[in-house]
């Protein structure tokens, strides 16, 4: 399993704390220690806010209250480390946990935590932005072993089929369709399951719609071709047949870099979609 390290930053503005900060502050730095890696530097102490208030200060000076115990208490449980933020920055890969979101600069927007908790509509997907840095990190891999073994990390509402990656390198040169890849999973696992029940199951509605409105050239079978592409997959003991027909295809029509997907099935992570090939044409 991937995991992300990721390092709380000292407030900007302690006097602007409030009780909904410290709430939602305490239920990120549980959710990140529980799922990533989660750091407290040791010069975070030390850092003056605008009003030259350290976070020594605010946790243990004369400004010390129930708001500044509640922190307390979260951040002595977090691991420390020795790491200057200077340091950090020069990092390959990590993130950052605000203390509020005020504390947020546009520099670091796209590495911060802001939400974990995303509410969830009917057959709606929606990610945490742990789940969108690390689709961030994940488009600078050097090689299609290193993205497929993150793959899941970063596109966790759809199921992989274990020979789902068998043909990949069929892509091309992997530094040439890494944006491209990540797009094209990124939008079947965020939407592609909405729209597919948005459109009542109406498999050409809904592919029409994620070229329409998302730029994802797709097909599924067609009207002249006479067989189905089909796939077993063994799950929880049982072989399952899939059908795999609807594709995705890179930057145009004809190409034959492309994505095949099942809808899904009731007995399978409650109908999830299934990615089933990622590489070329389907010749079987």
């Amino acid at each position: 399993m991937w995991k992300l390290e990721f390092f709380i930053l000292p407030s900007k503005n302690y006097e602007d704390i409030d009780e909904n900060d410290a709430y939602e502050f305490g239920e990120k730095a549980e959710y990140i220690g529980r799922t990533e890696k989660l750091y407290i530097p040791d010069e975070f102490y030390d850092v003056p806010d605008k009003n030259n208030i350290t976070a020594a200060d605010f946790l243990y000076g004369n400004r010390q209250n129930d708001l500044s115990d509640y922190f307390m208490e979260i951040i002595s449980k977090q691991k420390r480390c020795q790491d200057t933020y200077i340091e950090i920055e020069t990092k390959t890969e990590y993130g950052y946990l605000p203390i509020s979101e005020s504390d947020i600069t546009e520099e670091i927007e796209q590495i911060s935590v802001k939400n974990i908790n995303v509410a969830e509509e009917e057959k709606c997907v929606r990610v945490n932005d742990i789940i969108q840095i690390k689709r961030i990190y994940i488009k600078r891999v050097k090689d299609y072993k290193a993205f497929e073994d993150r793959a899941r990390e970063c596109f966790p509402n759809m199921v992989f089929h274990d020979d789902a990656f068998e043909h990949i390198e069929k892509l091309g040169k992997y530094a040439d369709v890494a944006e491209e890849l990540a797009r094209h999973l990124t939008v079947l696992n965020d939407v592609g399951q909405r729209l597919f029940y948005y459109h009542n199951k109406n498999e050409k509605d809904t592919l029409d719609e994620l070229k329409s409105g998302y730029n994802i050239v797709c097909s599924g079978k067609g009207s002249k071709e006479e067989k189905s592409y089909n796939k077993d997959m063994i799950y929880h003991g049982r072989k399952i047949l899939l059908t795999c027909n609807p594709h995705t295809k890179f930057y145009r029509e004809g190409t034959r870099q492309r994505i095949y997907f099942c809808w899904g099935q009731d007995e399978i992570e409650n109908h999830s979609m299934i990615i089933v090939r990622i590489g070329d044409h389907w010749k079987e």
